[in-house]
């Protein structure tokens, strides 16, 4: 009986956390600076891949952050350490490409990206 109460509480729990990050997972428009003079524009389409990208850094983020990592397993390790050089290469990515654009309808490209 005892067994099978501690392995109800287990699924509970994952299934909480699963609706958790399911539920937290909507795309939002990445912030912008309220700079004076010329702001490069970018397409539509370039600018919803902005969003994807700026949005799923911060998941990963998210994700890197509630990371418990086992020292003593080199996998854990290689698998937390991979999380955070992804992570770095979207960052940079995004920096790159994204920061400081403004679109047309970016808000509209999120709300398409939240409708699939």
């Amino acid at each position: 009986m005892r067994q099978i109460k501690i392995i109800y509480v287990t699924l509970l729990s994952i299934f909480i956390l699963c609706a958790q990050n399911a539920i937290a997972k909507e795309y939002e428009v990445p912030p912008t600076s309220s700079t004076r003079g010329h702001v490069p524009y970018i397409s539509d389409q370039a600018m919803e891949v902005c969003i994807k990208l700026y949005n799923e850094a911060k998941w990963l983020d998210k994700e890197i952050s509630n990371t418990q990592v086992n020292q003593y397993s080199q996998a854990s390790v290689d698998a937390y350490n991979n999380k955070v050089s992804h992570h770095s290469q979207m960052i940079n990515d995004f920096n790159r490409n994204c920061a400081g654009k403004q679109s047309e309808s970016a808000y509209k490209a999120a709300q398409k990206l939240n409708n699939k």
